[in-house]
């Protein structure tokens, strides 16, 4: 990988960005992490066909979020290993229930009344599908009375639209699969810690996030229906490897982050190629068609069609011929 700095970052910042303390895995065959497996199939087995000419270089504020997203983790893991006696005490909790505590116990160190927390456990699990054997993984942030967490620093966005619910249901099925005696319950709880939250908007707004730290339950899947999506997006992608980017099916809307398109109604058709203000802007094009019907059917009505927000994030995006159906600023 090749990493600029073209934000000119200073040098202490810029070595704290492209830091990867990550445990990869290189030692299992066929090895796809949860992560990986949820990302749309042409992410997956595209950027394998990119020559190395095309190979983006990476610059060192692309790793902003990501760096602090693992900070994140990093401080939730040392106060649970480190402090959590200290901490639970701090919270009000009598020594008794302290006690029963366990961050990361083995299965023999379990007793009837022990409460087992688990932090940052990767678990791994082989399935054969169509002749292929892959291994699957994946690392939980959290697992709490049979509760898998996951933290998740984001913006507002998030929270308001719910538009990441399904994946964050994938994410909490997949490492239910991978750790079914840890997690009983059938739910994941998302943690959120907003970065762009603001008081006066949750004062106004009633949809908006009360509070800057907020959690959301997501009903998982049963484990029948997670092993069958498994079995399917696994087929998939053996069928689909190395071939050509033309014959991989395209990403859908979902896949893509997309928000719904809006429609302009233009009452002037010249100003809606001359970048002048839309008349009015509907959700629908009914609604659009509807009122300028209501206006003898004169003017235009232009669909705006947002661009893909994942593309920015996809490895395959320099030989994808998907995106050249969308405008990117």
């Amino acid at each position: 990988m090749h990493i600029t700095n073209n934000s000119d970052i200073s040098l202490p910042l810029a070595v704290w960005l492209v830091h990867d303390s990550y445990d990869y895995v290189k030692d299992k065959q066929n090895y796809i992490s949860v992560t990986g497996l949820m990302k749309p199939l042409r992410h997956i087995v595209l950027p394998a066909l990119i020559p190395p000419t095309q190979v983006q270089p990476v610059d060192a504020a692309d790793f902003i979020p990501s760096a602090l997203g693992h900070s994140l983790h990093d401080s939730l893991e040392k106060a649970w290993v480190l402090g959590y006696e200290t901490n639970l005490k701090k919270l009000g909790y009598p020594q008794n229930v302290i006690d029963r505590v366990k961050v990361n116990p083995k299965d023999e160190d379990l007793l009837s009344d022990t409460i087992p927390v688990y932090i940052e456990q990767r678990a791994f699990r082989e399935i054969t599908v169509d002749g292929v054997t892959y291994t699957i993984g994946g690392k939980f942030d959290m697992v709490s009375d049979g509760i898998v967490n996951d933290l998740k620093s984001t913006t507002v966005y998030t929270w308001v639209y719910g538009g990441k619910d399904d994946d964050y249901c994938k994410q909490g099925s997949l490492y239910r699969w991978l750790n079914p005696q840890k997690i009983t319950e059938d739910y994941i709880r998302i943690n959120f810690i907003f970065t762009d939250w603001q008081g006066h908007m949750a004062r106004s707004d009633p949809n908006y996030p009360a509070k800057r730290v907020m959690h959301r339950d997501i009903p998982l899947m049963s484990e029948a229906e997670t092993e069958a999506w498994i079995i399917n997006k696994l087929r998939q992608i053996t069928k689909y490897s190395g071939k050509p980017e033309t014959e991989v099916p395209e990403c859908t809307s979902e896949e893509l982050w997309m928000s719904d398109p809006k429609y302009k109604y233009y009452s002037n058709p010249a100003s809606a190629t001359s970048g002048g203000r839309s008349t009015k802007n509907f959700d629908t094009l009914l609604e659009a068609n509807t009122f300028m019907a209501e206006k003898g059917g004169k003017g235009v009505v232009i669909p705006i069609i947002p661009a893909p927000k994942r593309c920015g994030y996809c490895d395959a995006f320099p030989i994808c011929t998907q995106r050249n159906k969308y405008k990117f600023d």
